[in-house]
């Protein structure tokens, strides 16, 4: 049997599903190589080493976050609250694709035997997605205030999202977006 040709971006798209499902330990290049129906050996013509392809797929994900999901619209005629219920509404259906979860926090809980290359590519998306709350709460509060909230939106988010796949209960981010939209409107 032949292999499948694939771009790029299908191969990238179909490992961070397995490291999504998995994590990056319990995942191997055979199990990679199969979800993208390649041999073992032709998968290696691609990337050589586990680490080197999922710091692809995490750059791939935080470009893929900051176009479609952290990128506030442009339409000037959305107020902070609509802004951010778009945003709400882009990152449900992003952690729901294929696997309920988040991709970086499920490696993130692997995080203490994981490289410094990809701790630091993590430890960036995290910084992304606080950098588009930031956005939202500088409009009214000090930037020290606006700050502290980023990074708490940012960990009732990861929260939220752990225990949406763990309970396939989307009660969890349902309340976290009730308790940004009450701050978003009492500011």
């Amino acid at each position: 049997m032949r292999p499948q040709k694939l771009s790029r971006e299908q191969i990238l798209n179909r490992c961070a599903l397995q490291f999504k499902t998995y994590g990056y330990a319990a995942t191997s290049m055979g199990m990679l190589a199969k979800a993208c129906g390649l041999t073992k050996a032709s998968f290696y013509y691609y990337y050589a080493s586990k680490e080197a392809l999922l710091i692809d797929v995490l750059e791939l994900t935080q470009q893929y976050l900051k176009t479609h999901l952290f990128k506030l619209s442009e339409n000037k005629a959305l107020s902070t609250v609509e802004h951010f219920e778009q945003i709400h509404e882009r990152a449900v259906e992003f952690f729901s694709y294929g696997v309920k979860g988040c991709l970086v926090g499920i490696l993130s809980i692997e995080a203490l035997y994981q490289s410094v290359d990809i701790l630091e590519k993590i430890r960036s998306i995290f910084q992304d997605w606080e950098m588009a709350f930031y956005q939202f709460f500088k409009v009214q509060l000090s930037d020290h205030e606006a700050k502290i909230l980023a990074k708490q939106s940012v960990a009732d988010y990861e929260g939220a999202i752990l225990m949406y796949r763990l309970n396939d209960d989307s009660f969890y981010l349902n309340q976290v977006k009730l308790r940004i939209l009450k701050q978003l409107t009492t500011i």
